[in-house]
């Protein structure tokens, strides 16, 4: 018995390998698809009503794919138009670096002298350049943006999971006996229902957040105020980190937009209590169930994507992870899982449904 179990715990740690060098290896393909799935639970909703009203699949999806196409290409002009006036405001904020640095050097040099400390010579405006800062950037949003080089591709993946959309239980009822379809197409369809009510609600969450913060930076004069708003909304997706990285990057060039500091500190403030009050007051009241996830295994999420797929990957994991445990959740012989992946060890109180 106990060998079997040491045979079992190698295999499972096999079958882990192998499908982390699968998904890294098709990236390429995977990663469009999960983007489709995602974007699929966003229209859905969309496709089954105009379903329901006799409009034609054909016009119901050309409609959504118009639709994400104006999103997407308004995204992609904010973004990319963001980044190239960063780039020709770059030395502006080079002067203004250079400027604190020596003010800083100077302070410390006479804090120094006043207690007698030895100071080794160093010149901090070497240690700060804004062309790493750019560098950084367009390095880290590569990778997300490489994205939409494949938007042909997602598009496509997105057609046929449309195009099934409200058809599941017909097949069930044709593929399997009755009592076995109803179970099956039960299941299925509260899965479907907490997956894209979570889906629907960070979404939003994340579109105020990003608007909220928007707003708060252009009536500030922050420059880049849509940009800033756009990744609020991404890096809302990763818990804590992201919120955190949301207000530090507008707020470090508040600092150097801004020859006061008490400008930025108050945006900052402001912008702490967005993130404050839509994730721990807002968003809790939206959703439907408790998501209870362990900090240990959203920091392994967030590795292990960010790893396999970098940003994007980090963007997505911990809306993965949640679709992982909603469907355990839903199968009984897979729900003792669930308490692994929980952060309290408290007996959990039945699942309310959407």
């Amino acid at each position: 018995m106990k060998d079997s179990k040491v045979v079992i715990a190698l295999l499972g740690i096999i079958a882990t390998f192998v499908l982390g060098v699968i998904l890294y290896l098709l990236k390429s393909v995977l990663l469009p698809l999960v983007i489709a799935i995602f974007l699929s639970y966003l229209f859905k909703p969309i496709v089954i009503a105009l379903k329901k009203r006799k409009i034609p699949t054909v016009i119901s999806l050309l409609s959504v794919f118009i639709t994400i196409a104006a999103l997407l290409l308004g995204v992609s002009f904010v973004v990319y138009a963001s980044i190239d006036s960063f780039v020709a405001e770059a030395p502006k904020y080079q002067t203004r670096i250079n400027t604190i640095a020596a003010e800083a050097d100077t302070l410390i040099r006479g804090l120094a002298t006043e207690f007698d400390i030895p100071i080794t010579d160093l010149d901090w405006r070497t240690m700060f350049d804004i062309s790493s800062v750019t560098s950084i950037l367009g390095t880290g949003l590569g990778t997300t943006f490489s994205f939409l080089g494949n938007v042909i591709l997602v598009m496509l993946y997105m057609f046929f999971i449309l195009a099934a959309s409200g058809d599941m239980e017909a097949k069930l009822r044709i593929g399997f006996k009755e009592e076995y379809s109803e179970k099956i197409a039960g299941i299925i369809e509260r899965i479907d229902e907490q997956v894209r009510q979570y889906i629907l609600t960070k979404t939003l969450i994340s579109l105020a957040t990003g608007g909220l913060t928007t707003l708060v930076l252009w009536i500030f004069g922050v420059d880049f105020a849509l940009f800033w708003g756009f990744l609020a909304f991404l890096l809302n997706y990763i818990p804590n980190i992201g919120s955190l990285l949301a207000e530090v990057f507008p707020v470090l060039l508040a600092f150097l937009q801004f020859d006061s500091f008490v400008t930025p500190l108050i945006i900052f403030v402001l912008l702490i209590g967005i993130q404050s009050v839509m994730g721990n007051v807002v968003e809790p009241k939206m959703m439907a169930f408790n998501l209870n996830l362990s900090p240990l295994v959203i920091l392994v999420a967030l590795i292990f994507w960010g790893w396999l797929w970098g940003i994007t990957g980090m963007i997505i994991a911990v809306p993965m992870t949640v679709i992982l445990k909603i469907v355990f959740e839903n199968i009984d012989e897979l729900a003792p899982l669930t308490r692994l992946m929980g952060g309290s060890t408290k007996p959990k109180a039945a699942t309310a449904q959407s």
